[in-house]
């Protein structure tokens, strides 16, 4: 069983793969890397020989082409994204280009591959639960059926990955299952993101209360500490990052060819009653 991965550097995608090699022995990955990415979350892979990493981008059509030949994917899981929201005011063209050319790009390399007979992989097109927008109160809880409303040039991105995944489905038969996925957290998660944020914040601090301990310095317990915030009262359903990339397999090997998946956790509360819960966890006094 061959699998091509598609933003295997970043948070989901590196964990996915450690999933993947821990639950699916018979598998060999095929990774595109490119030379600018940050090689931080997949430095343990290299010296695996169940995961090969082959230079391309999304961008380039002519390496699509070169890994898929390669690959001779029996599944592709396409995570690459432009994947913050906020980042992605300050630069709506590379998230367009990234989360919609390069996605079409993708899917219409395996239609070529497809026609070719080279292979005709079932594919999992990474969405976003940020397609909804802001949904209205009658409409939650939110299911595949909702309203696509998207609020942000990042929203808007993954909308239209959404669409030509779909499009793709339909027209041309490849075999397509979308996911979107609503907040998730745990190891590797980046620090522009709200929890993974604050929780960054507080370990800082926690690291200078006890440098303080340590030399016994009297100002230890007078120690406080700010946590830059955002908006407190946006609701969010938490899971795990380990259940998240279990759920991408079971929509891969379970789920209908063409149907959408939302994928969520069970912990539904504000982003301030989230960081209410890890300043439980903290050692010093928050001001």
């Amino acid at each position: 069983m061959n699998i091509l991965i598609t933003g295997i550097s970043g948070f989901v995608g590196s964990n996915f793969t450690d999933y993947i090699l821990k639950n699916v022995p018979e598998a060999n990955i095929f990774a595109i890397r490119r030379w600018k990415s940050s090689d931080e979350n997949i430095k343990h892979l290299y010296t695996n020989e169940k995961v090969r990493f082959i230079e391309a981008d999304l961008l380039d059509r002519g390496s699509l082409e070169n890994i898929i030949r390669i690959a001779i994917p029996s599944y592709v899981f396409h995570f690459a994204a432009q994947s913050y929201p906020m980042s992605s005011f300050n630069t709506p063209i590379h998230t367009l280009n990234t989360n919609v050319i390069g996605t079409v790009n993708l899917l219409d390399e395996l239609r070529i591959a497809r026609d070719r007979k080279i292979c005709d992989p079932i594919i999992v097109s990474v969405s976003s639960s940020e397609v909804y927008g802001n949904p209205l109160p009658e409409e939650i809880p939110i299911k595949e059926s909702n309203p696509i409303r998207a609020a942000n040039p990042y929203s808007i991105s993954k909308v239209a990955h959404d669409l030509m995944s779909q499009f793709y489905y339909q027209a041309y038969g490849l075999k397509v299952i979308i996911t979107r996925m609503f907040s998730h957290e745990g190891s590797r998660r980046g620090k522009l993101f709200a929890l993974s944020s604050f929780a960054y914040q507080i370990v800082q601090a926690e690291k200078l209360y006890r440098e303080r301990l340590v030399k016994n310095c009297n100002e230890c317990f007078d120690l406080k500490y700010k946590v830059k915030v955002g908006n407190l009262n946006s609701i969010r359903t938490y899971s795990h990052v380990d259940d998240a990339v279990n759920a991408y397999w079971l929509a891969a090997t379970k789920g209908k060819i063409g149907n959408v998946y939302n994928i969520g956790g069970t912990d539904t509360c504000t982003v301030g009653d989230a960081l209410n819960k890890l300043l439980l966890y903290s050692l010093v006094p928050i001001n």
